[in-house]
């Protein structure tokens, strides 16, 4: 039944969209190294012992700091900035979701600028009746 587990816990994948403050890599002796993508949340309020927004880190390949990178120097990414990230979810200490990069796609640098998908509609607040935007 544990081989089961592990095969379905594999195939887990979700998409994380939002505001990613930057990317950290390591390398330690050449064996160990990875990343990470600190994405940034408002504040909840359910931790009373967190100031400001909250972060998650999302796990990345190393490699994928060097890709980004060289779009940070074309001048094509500035952080921080909206990316979407395809993340696989699997366990990790304490049996606690660990979220670990496959891809990343950049969306915009800000909320406003933000490419939405096709079929994507926002309410306008406002008095008026709502309709989709262009």
């Amino acid at each position: 039944m544990s081989e089961q587990n592990n095969s379905f816990q594999s195939d887990m994948q979700t998409v994380v969209t939002g505001k990613v403050e930057g990317l950290t890599r390591y390398e330690i002796d050449g064996d160990n190294k990875g990343g990470s993508i600190w994405v940034s949340k408002p504040n909840t309020g359910r931790n009373p012992n967190n100031l400001g927004n909250e972060l998650i880190k999302i796990k990345m390949p190393f490699e994928m700091f060097d890709q980004q990178r060289l779009k940070v120097e074309a001048g094509e990414i500035k952080f921080p900035c909206y990316m979407e990230i395809l993340a696989e979810i699997t366990m990790g200490g304490q049996n606690k979701a660990v979220l670990s990069a496959l891809s990343i796609r950049y969306l915009a640098e800000s909320l406003e600028q933000r490419i939405e998908p096709k079929g994507v509609q926002h309410l306008d607040t406002t008095s008026k009746p709502a309709t989709p935007k262009a």
